[in-house]
């Protein structure tokens, strides 16, 4: 088939086009809009930037983790020695001036215990188990109120101290804060690659925040560490404290600044 000549430059020009873009697709290289269309169908362009703040402050709360264990040949025998065991502790809590809302029995468990050392298993005995979650509200910067309170429940035989947490009871206020910073951090950035790129910062067209809330700090799982390592003993009153520390709150944004 004979091709008019008049063709030639178009047909020359699309060959061009064609190698261009397979040149371009092997090395990698591409141009994507990464905005989106507006209302009034003008393309929007963007910037997409991260910022992260960080605010600290000391815990205002411990939170034990406490646990009891008994053994009897009957479940009833052994849920009430678990039983009188609790009750002493929340006793001591109350003594204390913990509220029955900062208590909870966070598991219970009867179940029969086995040996199984001979050729079939045999009962050996009844297992009864209890664990309290308590929270120790309003602690000073040495915890004092709590290092009394676990040296009383150290008192009970066969204890469980299952973990020792310090947490703050209302972190709303450092969030705020926290994304605030990510914001100002954010925005600075954008206004950085703004400057270089030559164009100018619009508002953000999208917020993403990936903040959450962090685990208590764990102290330690073990009272005599807790007692021995960490407790510092006052001279002059015999009070224990120790040092609380600061916890770190902080907030992640992703933000599409538009751009012009």
């Amino acid at each position: 088939m004979k091709i008019d000549k008049q063709f030639y430059p178009y047909i020359i020009i699309s060959i061009a086009l064609i190698i261009s873009a397979l040149f371009i697709s092997r090395t990698g290289i591409y141009i994507k809009n990464t905005g989106g269309i507006e209302s009034n169908g003008k393309i929007s362009n963007t910037i997409s930037v991260s910022g992260d703040g960080k605010v600290s402050a000391k815990p205002d709360m411990v939170q034990l983790n406490i646990g009891f264990q008994e053994k009897a040949s009957t479940s009833k025998e052994a849920l009430a020695k678990v039983n009188s065991k609790v009750d002493s502790a929340i006793k001591i809590l109350k003594d204390n001036g913990i509220s029955d809302s900062d208590i909870t029995t966070s598991n219970l468990n009867v179940y029969t215990e086995y040996d199984y050392s001979g050729s079939s298993r045999r009962i050996v005995g009844q297992q009864a188990s209890e664990t309290l979650e308590v929270k120790i509200k309003k602690i000073d910067t040495k915890a004092t109120k709590a290092v009394k309170i676990i040296d009383e429940l150290s008192n009970i035989n066969n204890l469980q101290m299952n973990g020792i947490y310090f947490d703050i009871e209302d972190k709303t206020e450092l969030f705020s804060k926290a994304r605030e910073l990510a914001f100002n951090k954010a925005k600075q950035k954008a206004e950085e690659l703004a400057k270089l790129s030559k164009v100018k910062l619009d508002k953000p067209v999208s917020i993403s925040d990936s903040t959450y809330d962090i685990s208590p700090v764990n102290y330690t799982s073990n009272v005599a560490q807790f007692k021995s390592a960490s407790v510092a003993r006052d001279e002059a009153s015999g009070a224990g404290s120790i040092s609380s520390g600061q916890m770190d709150i902080t907030a992640n944004l992703s933000i599409l600044w538009g751009i012009e």
